[in-house]
């Protein structure tokens, strides 16, 4: 006995076909849904590029605001470091000049008797008796 069910308005060939509505309608919206988002992701694209740009735009003005206020404070560094530098070296120059004027007759030079003669070396220990020696002498005694 087969098990048929007995339902009424549910023909399976009914139900088929709805199946493949649903195929169709979705397809249909896929691709509809699909140039949708093509067209929102170039409007996107083309936004965002135009955004990026304005910021690049805005960062290198204020670069160059930023290179004009800091460039005098470089050349007013600069001068400092040429004036202090040039204050060191013209009061150390006398003592510069000391040194590489007595360069060589700092120096003493050795004396042949100063010399240092090797050292000496140390006496030889006195052997070491072996063990059965001195047994024999303990029993000897």
């Amino acid at each position: 006995m087969g098990n048929k069910t007995n339902t009424p308005g549910l023909d399976p060939r009914d139900l088929w076909l709805a199946g493949l509505g649903v195929v169709s309608l979705t397809r249909k919206q896929a691709t509809k849904v699909y140039g949708t988002l093509v067209e929102e992701g170039t409007q996107f694209r083309k936004d965002a590029s135009k955004r990026i740009e304005s910021l690049t735009t805005q960062a290198r003005n204020g670069l160059g605001e930023i290179k004009a206020k800091v460039n005098p404070l470089l050349a007013r560094v600069d001068d400092a470091y040429g004036t202090v530098r040039q204050e060191v070296e013209t009061r150390l120059a006398p003592v510069v000049n000391i040194f590489s004027r007595d360069k060589g007759a700092g120096k003493p030079k050795p004396k042949a008797a100063a010399r240092k003669r090797p050292a000496a070396k140390p006496a030889a220990k006195p052997p070491v008796k072996k063990a059965t020696a001195r047994a024999a002498t303990k029993k000897a005694a």
